[in-house]
């Protein structure tokens, strides 16, 4: 019975001795990106089944704020722990047509917030209007200037964490001259490097391989919408504007009369938009306005690539439908390896963590997950 007795002691005291120890470790500088990480993770999983970070951590401040974008005003939520202390602070950037008050985003927002974020999510009315446009990248920057001019933010840890055309606009942000040295990381989920390439892929159904080979991609919707909307309304004419939409939008038919009364640019963008290889085999872009051209590659990463200062992390799904694998490829070939992070996952719904893969496949594709989450958090904290 003694001996029972002083097993039972042993073992509650290795017990405790473990608790410490991983206490003792979760609360070092290498430790605490490892404890963040597993309280993260859960709450980017739809319907994952445990979600310990609420029992951890007090629930953040939530407040609307005002940002000045030139002559604009453009609402905002700020995220804030709530503990009265300086903390990090990351800009939420959304994809095309989804709300900072959308249910998936607020959860997500909050949940950085309670690992001792300030999250900043502003309204990007081009976006939410289905398209990519200067417009975001404005707020974007007018974004970290907000939140440098306030005092619960530690200047030196303000970064971005972005979705798809989220992410891209994001990037081309922090490698404005204004803003450029002052952002300290991105977190991108399957962004574009090259908006031209991307459009191109979209409408051919088309994308490079990693030999440079065309082979066949079959854009979502979303992505096919969001192409459409972007090139028409770069036509200078509301009228022209009405008159595309319905011919792509509602299936109406263009006549030559309608046809003719295009102006150069809506004639050219007609064109591209309806390329199709077996009538029209020549360069997609022959003939496009190059004021288009230079609109297009200003709203590309590529574009100014090379002033880019934070360090970024992407996180890019091989099946991705949305935007082509090629794109963040190409990050990985023009990013300076001290200045980058990339990790591929087999399948990632784009940026919604559910799948349908085996068993081994989602633990795999969990690990990468965490993997990817830890290099973030231990750059961003």
């Amino acid at each position: 019975m003694a001996s029972f007795k002083k097993k039972i002691i042993n073992a509650l005291f290795t017990l405790l001795l473990l608790i410490i120890l991983v206490i003792s470790f979760l609360v070092t500088p290498w430790g605490r990106p490892v404890g963040k990480t597993i309280l993260l993770v859960p709450e980017v999983i739809p319907d994952f089944p445990i979600r310990p970070l609420k029992f951890f951590s007090r629930e953040p401040t939530i407040e609307e704020v005002t940002l000045k974008v030139g002559d604009k005003d453009i609402k905002a939520d700020l995220y804030k722990p709530n503990d009265n202390k300086t903390h990090p602070a990351i800009i939420l950037t959304l994809g095309v047509v989804v709300t900072r008050k959308d249910k998936v985003i607020t959860n997500f927002a909050q949940a950085i917030s309670r690992l001792g974020f300030i999250v900043l999510v502003p309204d990007l009315p081009d976006f939410l209007s289905g398209f990519v446009w200067t417009d975001s990248v404005e707020t974007m920057v007018s974004s970290v200037e907000y939140l440098e001019e306030q005092d619960f933010v530690l200047q030196d840890k303000i970064g971005f964490a972005g979705f798809c055309v989220g992410a891209s606009a994001s990037i081309i942000a922090a490698e404005d001259e204004r803003i450029a040295d002052r952002v300290a990381f991105i977190a991108a989920i399957s962004p574009y490097y090259d908006l031209v390439s991307l459009s191109e892929a979209v409408v051919k159904r088309q994308s490079e391989n990693e030999e440079g080979k065309l082979e066949m991609w079959e854009p979502a919707q979303l992505s096919v919408d969001s192409v459409r909307k972007g090139f028409i309304n770069y036509v200078p004419d509301d009228e022209e504007k009405k008159t595309l939409e319905n011919h792509f939008y509602n299936n109406l038919p263009l006549v030559d009369e309608d046809i003719e009364k295009l102006s150069y640019e809506g004639k050219q963008i007609r064109k591209f938009l309806e390329y199709s290889e077996n009538k029209d085999s020549r360069n997609i872009w022959d003939g496009f306005p190059q004021e288009g051209m230079n609109l297009l590659n200003q709203l590309s990463p590529k574009n100014r690539i090379d002033q880019l200062e934070a360090k970024l992390f992407i996180l890019s799904d091989k099946q991705d439908t949305f935007v082509p694998r090629i794109e963040g490829n190409k990050f990985k070939e023009n990013v300076t390896k001290d200045k980058f992070y990339f990790i591929e996952v087999d399948s990632f719904e784009h940026v919604n963590p559910s799948t349908n893969l085996k068993r081994w496949s989602v633990l795999k594709q969990l690990f990468y997950l965490s993997r990817y989450l830890y290099n973030v958090l231990s750059e961003a904290y």
